[in-house]
């Protein structure tokens, strides 16, 4: 299986049903909560939202859902991999936008930064609020979600120009 294309492509499959996975198994967590969490800030903002998740039974499932989400990182950050060596590909060789290592090197951050964020989320939860590790969660996610918005940007625009280059040719 030498397409890069075709390992995206599983790889996004995969990726998609962990979400499916995820949301089964933490229902009724509202999904946009954990979003709230990973930017919660500060050591008062998560008291109030841990309180708030005790009060409707629904810490156990945002620990889960924790939990599950270290799996997510590693689907995702092989599916941008290959999407965007799968991009690349498609471009000239000497073409700005064809930085394969950057790419990848970018991904492997944005994993990394998932991680740590997670870790932090989780000495929220059982350790009690604490800025040092509000704080930590907002700056990974934040990092991570704009390096993810990098590589999905890339991606677009690459297949947009090769898709233009394919009707050059015809």
């Amino acid at each position: 299986m030498k397409n890069k294309g075709l390992r995206f492509t599983i790889l996004l499959l995969i990726t998609s049903g962990w979400i499916i996975v995820m949301r089964t198994m933490t229902a009724p967590l509202d999904p946009g909560s954990i979003l709230t969490f990973e930017f919660i800030g500060t050591a008062a903002n998560a008291e109030v939202f841990l309180n708030n998740l005790n009060a409707l039974n629904h810490k156990e499932l945002m620990t889960l859902s924790i939990y599950l989400d270290f799996i997510f990182p590693l689907l995702y950050g092989a599916a941008f991999f290959y999407g965007s060596s799968w991009a690349c590909g498609r471009l000239d060789n000497h073409h700005p936008l064809n930085k394969v290592r950057i790419l990848s090197n970018m991904v492997f951050i944005a994993v990394v930064c998932d991680f740590i964020e997670n870790i932090s989320l989780l000495q929220l939860i059982n350790t009690g609020p604490d800025d040092t590790y509000a704080k930590t969660a907002f700056i990974f996610a934040s990092l991570k979600f704009f390096l993810l918005s990098l590589i999905l940007i890339h991606f677009f625009i690459s297949v947009l120009i090769s898709a233009g280059k394919g009707k050059q040719k015809s």
